[in-house]
């Protein structure tokens, strides 16, 4: 984790929150949760806040490359703090930066949010997750808010390659086209947060039933769904949209999709009726 001082503070403890020791996460969770806050307190007054000794603050600090405290606010308050004048309109994007800087975070935290979903995603978890949509007889893609463009996006690949995917227009007709699936279908869950009442809701019931669950996300249950790919993006202060989220979790569904495409042997056939039946428009 020592990469926090280059990437980003709130980046790096975002994408390694869910991997930290329960002493270290509690920190974490104290500064993403108020960075405004912990940029004036003292270590002793984090330690107490975070229930951990100051040494605990200490050690945190250096294990996330910086050399103490000190150092970690001066990071944090680079990130967060800006003129009285300045409205944050997007995180890390104030309204007095000039076209050039608005460009150059926002690449920037797109850039971060691809690398960092990357790293958390190994080769196994994405197997499993391709082999899952490529054996389900139908699949329901679940999401809501900025998370249902997402499951669109996917279902329409998918279904342009033959798959059966089922997509309600609001989250009741999502749960009631679920009522009727079984083990044999699969049931791909997106939520960036993992706090979604209704994503949460339908992946309870799909558990419950025995129907596959693919979860895409930040997912806090235990047992988690069979396989869980997570997605990262530096948005946690203020955001006008989840842009860079969004970017994550459309690499992570093109990446299934591509893998998907990649073992279909009739890739080019289908591709080329597409295209032909679409070109019928133009006559």
């Amino acid at each position: 984790m020592a990469a926090a001082a280059s990437t980003g503070l709130i980046a790096t403890l975002n994408a390694r929150l869910d991997s930290m020791p329960a002493s270290e996460r509690a920190i974490a969770r104290a500064i993403l949760d108020a960075p405004g806050e912990v940029v004036n307190l003292s270590s002793q007054a984090l330690a107490e806040r975070c229930n951990v000794s100051q040494s605990s603050i200490i050690k945190f600090c250096q294990k996330i490359g910086f050399s103490g405290f000190p150092a970690l606010k001066i990071a944090l308050s680079a990130e967060t703090a800006r003129s009285e004048n300045a409205q944050q309109i997007h995180a890390g994007i104030f309204s007095d930066d000039s076209l050039g800087a608005v460009a150059k975070k926002l690449f920037a935290s797109k850039i971060s949010a691809l690398s960092e979903t990357m790293k958390l995603n190994d080769n196994a978890a994405l197997e499993a997750a391709r082999e899952m949509i490529d054996r389900a007889d139908r699949i329901e893609i679940f999401g809501v808010g900025g998370s249902a463009l997402v499951a669109r996006d996917l279902a329409s690949k998918l279904a342009k390659f033959g798959k059966s995917v089922v997509m309600g227009g609001d989250s009741h007709m999502q749960l009631g086209n679920l009522a009727s699936f079984g083990p044999e279908d699969l049931l791909i869950a997106i939520s960036y947060s993992g706090k979604s009442r209704e994503v949460n809701v339908a992946v309870d019931y799909a558990m419950e039933r025995g129907i596959p669950v693919l979860f895409i996300g930040a997912c806090q249950r235990s047992p988690a769904p069979e396989v869980v790919l997570r997605c990262v993006a530096d948005e946690n202060l203020v955001r006008s949209a989840s842009i860079a989220t969004r970017t994550a979790q459309l690499a992570i569904t093109d990446l299934l999709f591509v893998l998907f495409v990649q073992g279909r042997g009739d890739v080019a056939r289908r591709i080329e009726e597409s295209q032909a039946l679409v070109r019928r428009l133009r006559r």
